[in-house]
């Protein structure tokens, strides 16, 4: 299968007869859920602002979505560029930090875009690396470098080997997702394909499941990536061999932070970003 929406979940809908719509997860009425489910996430906060606090001059925080890294680091008197996307991602941010001096917020694809200055950090949370393929992800490298001050640093998290099994395996369970009015159920489906290489991920609101009803469907597809291929990536693209260390969560989740720089002198580098 190669859509949008996973088997099971299909499934689960005829049973009952209820009629699907597709809604991705990053747009529109999926943003909200998305707060809802990463918004209280505290993973990669100690760590970036770690970072944060050795760095020089504004950060760049790529597919920041709704802020959940960006927030922290203006309120901790960080510049920070916020680029996503998904303008409806933003919007929020704008909203939760409205009209702040210390925040731009840029719409646009982090594989491709251009800005008029460089940054001492370059910064990719919530494993959001998953989202490319290795071709988009070549061409995201190439734009940190254009991006990347002299010494500045990339890091980013990715799955440690624990949480990337449970990524390779496709699942079906019911998930309470936090919400203002209380705790909402969810069936999360994840339906592995490309032998393993990515993942369709599904929610669907338990209560939506309803015979005739209009049932929304939240959807997303996901690489599956070890780190140390990520690692061989990056060295191929010119940076340093990324340090590797582990990030430290509430829910016992296997995380992994990758820092690195740019293995190149920095005459090379600034050549290589003014073309």
């Amino acid at each position: 299968m190669s859509g949008s929406l996973t088997e099971a979940v299909v499934a689960r809908l005829r049973t009952v007869g209820a009629v699907p719509k597709e809604q991705d997860l990053y747009t529109g009425a999926g943003t909200d859920f998305y707060d809802r489910l990463v918004g209280p996430d505290r993973a990669e906060i100690r760590e970036m602002l770690a970072l944060a606090r050795d760095t020089d001059g504004p950060i760049l925080d790529l597919a920041a979505g709704t802020g959940r890294l960006t927030v922290p680091l203006v309120r901790s008197g960080k510049r920070v560029t916020a680029v996503d996307l998904s303008d409806d991602m933003l919007s929020r941010l704008r909203r939760t930090l409205p009209d702040h001096a210390m925040l731009e917020c840029v719409v646009a694809d982090m594989r491709d875009f251009s800005l008029p200055q460089q940054f001492g950090l370059v910064i990719i949370g919530a494993t959001s690396l998953t989202l490319l393929d290795r071709v988009a992800r070549s061409l995201l490298y190439a734009n940190v470098r254009r991006h990347l001050a002299a010494h500045g640093v990339f890091a980013f998290t990715l799955a440690g080997d624990a949480s990337a099994q449970t990524f390779s395996v496709s699942t079906d369970r019911e998930i309470e997702v936090p919400g203002p009015d209380g705790a909402d159920l969810y069936l999360f489906s994840q339906q592995v394909e490309e032998d393993g290489a990515s993942r369709v991920v599904n929610w669907v609101r338990v209560a939506d499941l309803t015979e005739g009803g209009e049932a929304t469907v939240l959807t997303s597809r996901l690489r599956v990536l070890d780190h140390e291929v990520v690692s061989r990536e990056l060295v191929q693209a010119g940076f340093a061999v990324p340090a590797v260390s582990r990030v430290r969560t509430l829910g016992g989740e296997d995380i992994v932070l990758l820092t690195t720089t740019w293995a190149g002198h920095s005459e090379a580098r600034d050549a290589d970003a003014s073309r």
